[in-house]
């Protein structure tokens, strides 16, 4: 039976693609006064809202929630698509990016906890 371990590794990776995510969703306000028919104020406010979210999900990293607040992001990002197509690739590639640095994390923190037991 497998433990589920989130350590150092999986937060580092995980908190990496929420930080570019971030600065992402920032400049996705000028995207979205592109190439949808969102006006300016609701297109900042989704951007900034969508940014700060991904802030606060790095801040939680440290427990369950943050990670559960970061898939909650990544289906945000995609479902933001709808309004512009070039957003919805960006939340395809982070999704991937997302899942990635989580599953690679926790199999090098489980590697790395697995040695710690095995030396003592």
């Amino acid at each position: 039976m497998s433990v589920v371990v989130r350590g150092r590794s999986t937060r580092g990776m995980c908190s990496a693609v929420l930080s570019f995510e971030a600065v992402m969703m920032l400049l996705s306000i000028l995207v979205l006064n592109g190439f949808s028919s969102v006006t300016v104020p609701v297109a900042t406010a989704i951007g900034v809202g969508m940014a700060v979210a991904c802030i606060v999900a790095i801040g939680g990293l440290g427990h369950s929630w943050g990670y559960g607040l970061g898939h909650a992001l990544q289906v945000a990002m995609i479902a933001m698509g709808l309004l512009a197509l070039p957003i919805l690739f960006m939340g395809v590639m982070f999704a991937g990016l997302w899942v990635a640095g989580y599953v690679i994390g926790m199999r090098i923190d489980s590697a790395r906890a697995a040695a710690a037991r095995a030396i003592r």
